[in-house]
């Protein structure tokens, strides 16, 4: 009976080890890929009046229909974008998105406008809604 017990206790120390190893290799393959920032991810730049640029890093991409400007009242602006590709999103099914830049022209575009953007990393990680006023001088 002690030998049953023993060994009973030996294999689930076992078990315990061989959970324990698995984790830390499942963490540490996480830790490893050093996430960067959404600000480093996608970089927004202003090159013209009506014209906004969005640099988009390797292993990110941006949502092409979570890509919006809006005016200062919140009214959508209509804009002509570069090219964007069908992707098959594993939480969103297939949707359009951008990678390595986004290039839009605001058609009419006011003083003050408002870009809306979200993008995920390919790893799995989405990056929460971004937000920033674009001010325009004409």
């Amino acid at each position: 009976m002690q030998r049953v017990f023993i060994s009973f206790i030996a294999m689930g120390c076992f078990g315990l080890g061989l959970v324990a190893q698995s984790a830390e290799k499942f963490a540490s393959s996480f830790g490893a890929l050093n996430l960067i920032s959404p600000d480093q991810a996608f970089v927004v730049s202003q090159p013209a009046k009506n014209v906004i640029e969005i640099s988009i890093a390797d292993g990110t991409y941006l949502y092409d229909l979570r890509t919006q400007v809006q005016n200062d009242d919140g009214e959508l602006l209509k804009t002509n974008r570069s090219e964007a590709k069908m992707y098959e999103d594993s939480l969103l099914g297939p949707t359009l998105i951008h990678r390595k830049l986004l290039r839009m022209t605001v058609i009419d575009a006011p003083k003050i406008m408002v870009l809306t953007y979200q993008g995920c990393a390919d790893i799995g990680f989405c990056y929460q809604p971004q937000q920033m006023e674009l001010l325009f001088s004409r």
